[in-house]
């Protein structure tokens, strides 16, 4: 954005400096974003005059605070103002793909960068799209681009591109992650045990593997142990996100050659690893259930079974949700207090972020508040606890009442998946319903 010049109107008795508001350089916004310095860009944006590009930033804070229709009001705003504003078409592909559009998607990425091709992020956000949309050719073509425009600006993100392109050219020109099913598979038995669910899962024929199912993971993965007994070979490393400590841990990936569920096979699969000694304890791996999105997935906790299909749900009771990164994200309501919750089967109770613990009045200095409990999840070993009194948990259609809660540090989890995250619907919100998850129609269902 260039700057204004100064107005100098001269008069015949005195000299007027009329002096615009200031503006904040694009490239200072897109920088504190990039630290997820949301507040200093709310500031800088209060400064600023009303044009298409702070708009469509207005839009991207919004969309980091988990209000996507305030977002979408936002980037539209822009475009109205300004057909040409980048950044607020790469916007609205974030909303389209949080719906799970992803022609749609891929479509405002390609505009975004038709009107400026140098940003990387754009070009990142649309090797996904082209990802979805089944086009390798041009998924690997954006996340060359991305690699060769990158100005460091996020080594967690340039490391899983690098690692895209490392699968890439493992599978060459081969379709993966292609699944063959019955039309209508046999239900798939689930165990419960230490609040979650499992299911047996055989890995190029060996097993069956103990695997914990969980809508939270954002991809499938298994154990460092498992990898070894199988034989398997390394791809590459990238990162994986999870949460707790840092809320990402280093994974090596892997190709299988098939992956079998029930009745259903997946095969040619790039897969994770994780080496947490604890989880490895208890699980042989983790199944995202985004990896049957094919399907239409039923996680019946009252009849403990996983029930597929390919036909619609038609009942009144859809919640809509948003999909980011694999994480099925629910609008709810914690004591009143509005957020996004990630729905995770793979988390054995629910849990609230430490800002929607403040907003409820508790923090660390809270008698009795902080709690010496060890927590761990795929992204490490939690820092401070704290432990909440009754919560009511009220989504659109339900309303749960749980004895107590806990409440941990998700900025990390938040800043990866560039939104905030107030919580996790775990077990004990889940236990007693039938989980519906469309994928397609970003929308679940909560049934007694």
């Amino acid at each position: 954005m260039s700057r204004r010049h100064l107005l100098i109107l001269v008069a015949l008795t005195s000299t007027l400096t009329v002096c615009a508001s200031p503006q904040v350089p694009a490239s200072n916004l897109r920088s504190l974003l990039i630290k997820d310095d949301i507040q200093q860009v709310e500031a800088a944006l209060l400064r600023a005059p009303r044009t298409a590009e702070t708009l469509a930033y207005q839009g991207e804070v919004d969309f980091r605070k988990g209000n996507f229709e305030k977002a979408r009001s936002s980037y539209q705003a822009a475009i109205q103002m300004n057909e040409k504003t980048p950044r607020a078409h790469f916007g609205m592909g974030k909303l389209a793909m949080a719906k799970v559009k992803s022609k749609e998607a891929l479509a405002s990425f390609r505009r975004a960068i038709a009107l400026d091709p140098t940003e990387p992020l754009y070009h990142f956000f649309a090797s996904e799209a082209a990802d979805l949309e089944k086009n390798t050719a041009e998924s690997k073509k954006h996340l060359e681009e991305y690699v060769r425009l990158d100005r460091h600006d996020d080594e967690d993100r340039l490391t899983q591109a690098k690692a895209g392109l490392a699968v890439m050219a493992a599978f060459g020109n081969k379709e993966y992650g292609v699944v063959k099913a019955p039309v209508q598979p046999a239900p798939i038995p689930l165990r419960k045990s230490l609040n979650l669910i499992f299911a047996d899962v055989k890995i190029n024929g060996k097993g069956p593997y103990n695997f914990v199912v969980d809508s939270g993971a954002s991809q499938t993965a298994l154990s460092e142990k498992v990898a070894r007994e199988i034989g398997l070979k390394v791809i590459t490393t990238t990162v994986m996100l999870g949460i707790g400590g840092s809320g990402k841990t280093s994974s090596n990936i892997y190709r299988i050659d098939q992956l079998q569920i029930g009745e259903v096979s997946v095969s040619d699969l790039p897969v994770g690893t994780f080496d947490d000694p604890l989880i490895s304890q208890i699980a042989d791996g983790i199944i995202g259930t985004s990896m049957l999105a094919d399907f239409i997935i039923t996680v019946n906790y009252p009849s403990s079974r996983i029930e597929l299909t390919h036909q619609p749900i038609t009942t009144a009771d859809a919640i809509p949700i948003w999909c980011v990164n694999n994480m099925l994200l629910l609008p709810a309501e914690a004591n009143g207090k509005p957020g996004n919750f990630i729905v995770d089967t793979g988390a054995i109770a629910t849990v609230l972020s430490l800002e929607m613990a403040n907003a409820m009045g508790i923090n660390e200095k809270t008698p009795g508040a902080a709690v010496d409990l060890g927590i761990a999840g795929v992204g490490g070993a939690q820092g401070i606890t704290l432990l909440l009194p009754q919560v009511t948990m009220k989504t659109m259609r339900q309303s749960e009442v749980l004895s107590q809660a806990l409440a941990i540090d998700l900025k990390a989890i938040s800043k990866m998946l560039s939104t905030e995250i107030s919580g996790v619907a775990g077990f004990d919100f889940l236990k007693n319903y039938k989980l519906t998850l469309d994928y397609y129609k970003a929308e679940i269902h909560l049934t007694k």
